[in-house]
């Protein structure tokens, strides 16, 4: 198992912040990392999200599943390529306010007997994160 963790400080209110992470239909106006999004963060829909990774020319699509959803507090989809043994991946936002607004934990883990191979493919996505959560921050921030 590999995890990947990344944080965000938003000075935004927290039903602002949820509002930008679960309005997928909005992705492509400010999202580096997931480029095009369809879905509702519903308990048991299945996603539909492009993306692509940094320094990669080539996009990707996956088709998760939403596995939690706690307005303001938390968001995890759940995926696999091929079978949960070869590669399987859980994605979550966590939320927690703060004084000054919202700190995001944005975490993945992966899984599956590729992953000792994969090395590479999970240091771009920790970019994408980074990536991603610099554009949420200015999104929110601007709405707020």
């Amino acid at each position: 198992m590999r995890t990947i963790e990344t944080y965000v400080n938003i000075a935004a209110p927290l039903d602002v912040v949820w509002d930008v992470i679960v309005d997928f239909d909005r992705y492509g106006e400010w999202n580096p990392f997931i480029l095009e999004a369809r879905g509702k963060a519903e308990v048991g829909q299945e996603l539909w999200l492009r993306m692509q990774r940094p320094k990669k020319s080539q996009q990707e699509t996956h088709s998760p599943t939403v596995t939690v959803v706690e307005r303001n507090r938390h968001l995890q989809w759940s995926g696999v390529i091929r079978h949960a043994t070869v590669f399987r991946a859980r994605h979550e936002f966590l939320l927690e306010e703060t004084e000054t607004g919202v700190r995001l934990r944005q975490r993945e883990d992966f899984g599956g007997l590729t992953m000792p191979f994969a090395g590479g493919m999970v240091w771009r996505i920790e970019e994408g994160f980074l990536l991603m959560n610099a554009a949420l921050k200015v999104r929110a921030e601007s709405q707020r």
